[in-house]
């Protein structure tokens, strides 16, 4: 876990979205998507529900965002 991958799920948490959070980010969409999903395996939870109208917190996510 780094501290850019936590600043990216709090970007992402705040967006709702995993386009816009990229583009608040200056990173493209699939390095975003690429690090959350390397984050999720490390810790062996699903933050994120995602749908074509965005995204949201789980609740281990939301759980994990106090952190």
């Amino acid at each position: 876990m780094t501290l850019t991958q936590l600043h990216y799920m709090i970007t992402i948490a705040e967006t709702k979205s995993m386009n816009r959070a990229a583009d608040r980010l200056y990173i493209s969409q699939p390095s975003l998507t690429s690090a959350m999903q390397e984050l999720e395996k490390e810790l062996g939870i699903t933050l994120f529900h995602r749908s074509g109208r965005g995204v949201t917190l789980t609740s281990d996510g939301a759980e994990f965002l106090l952190y």
